[in-house]
């Protein structure tokens, strides 16, 4: 499947989607946008009781039926503690007699099959609108028209907990577009002289490190203080080059796990927020620290899509990034949100912000101490 999301499970909220046409409403703010021509399936997980709870969302373009069989080996582990699934189809021209894409449900369910995993009910809708056709393809008489999704429970539950929903697909990779050719040229070529400069000067790497961990503090405290507002701080180019080079230090990273712990904090949501506006603006392959970031922090709280489409980013500006890679075979293993949490809960040194808004590092060091493992910058041959 092209996109995995699992459900938010930290919105704090239960939202009952048992009826049909609340599930179909549900599906942008499950999904993080407004699914279009998609097959997505629902697994059922048990959850102690005689209901069942939503555990992985995952969609893709509607396959030809002849590809649906390709589709069994990466449901396999996503499916692993699934008691049965949800399938809906999106998009279509429905023919006279039912719902389109039948053919596409039926060699599904030969997958199913296999895998050992019953469809629990399946659904078909032309596309995700109020008024919206939509059926079931089991029953003649399920159906009806969807209500509004922007109305529904799961909207209100997700806008409150801060979760974007783009209208597309298209527009969520949008989101992360560069700030354009001419500016990334720019940035480019301050960063080009400051790694020539670096071979010239003798810096000492705990001082180094050291301003760096300033810097990424006082950074984020600033952009902490926008949460409420909604308003980032603009950021100058000599800043975005300054970021940049510091996210190159692999301890500072590594810090920087922490602050997206846990998911939605204020800290969180402002490092966010600095990670994304660093994936605009912020040249390769230095952008690959970035969106590994945004794509790990986005993974914490449960969106699958995003954090896909910043993996993407991360692999594109540097396609060895090893984080990149990582959590790229996360994404596919559909490996829960909790497991990666120990990266954030054991990252060693922390970055911590003082309470007037600027960063400090903490004295205490990490297994190791300060100044190992501390140069990356490709510019100048370092690890990724």
């Amino acid at each position: 499947m092209t996109t995995s999301s699992t459900t938010r499970p930290d919105l704090g909220t239960r939202v009952d989607l048992r009826r049909p046409e609340q599930l179909l409403a549900s599906l942008p703010y499950l999904l993080g946008f407004t699914p279009a021509d998609s097959l997505v399936l629902l697994t059922h997980t048990p959850d102690g009781t005689e209901a069942h709870t939503i555990g992985h969302v995952m969609r893709t373009d509607i396959p030809d039926v002849t590809a649906v069989p390709e589709l069994a080996s990466p449901l396999r582990v996503p499916l692993s503690d699934a008691v049965a699934v949800t399938v809906v189809l999106v998009g279509g021209d429905p023919p006279d007699d039912g719902p389109a894409h039948r053919d596409v449900l039926q060699a599904l369910a030969v997958v199913m099959t296999d895998l050992g995993v019953p469809i629990d009910h399946a659904l078909w809708t032309p596309e995700i609108r109020l008024g919206a056709r939509w059926c079931c393809y089991r029953d003649e008489q399920c159906g009806g028209e969807l209500p509004d999704p922007t109305a529904s429970t799961m909207a209100a539950v997700t806008t409150h907990a801060g979760q974007l929903t783009y209208g597309s697909r298209e527009a969520m990779e949008h989101a992360l577009d560069s700030d354009g050719d001419e500016v990334l040229a720019r940035r480019a070529a301050l960063l080009d002289l400051a790694a020539s400069r670096d071979k010239t000067r003798a810096t000492a790497r705990d001082e180094e490190l050291e301003g760096a961990y300033a810097l990424v503090g006082d950074v984020l405290a600033r952009f902490r203080n926008g949460v409420d507002g909604g308003i980032d701080p603009v950021l100058s180019d000599r800043e975005v080059v300054a970021l940049s080079r510091a996210l190159t230090h692999h301890e500072l990273r590594d810090a920087a796990f922490g602050v997206c712990w846990p998911p939605r904090s204020d800290l969180a949501v402002a490092a966010e927020r600095l990670w994304t506006v660093l994936v605009r603006g912020a040249p390769a392959p230095e952008r690959a620290e970035a969106a590994a970031l945004l794509a790990y922090t986005a993974y914490l709280r449960g969106d699958g899509p995003l954090a896909g489409v910043a993996v993407a980013k991360a692999l594109d500006a540097h396609p060895g990034h090893t984080l990149a890679r990582l959590l790229d075979q996360a994404l596919a293993r559909a490996v829960p949100p909790e497991t990666l949490a120990g990266l954030a809960q054991n990252r060693g040194r922390p970055l911590v912000l003082r309470a007037d808004g600027s960063g400090v590092p903490r004295a205490a060091r990490g297994p190791g101490g300060a100044g190992q493992q501390v140069t990356g910058d490709p510019r100048n041959g370092g690890p990724a």
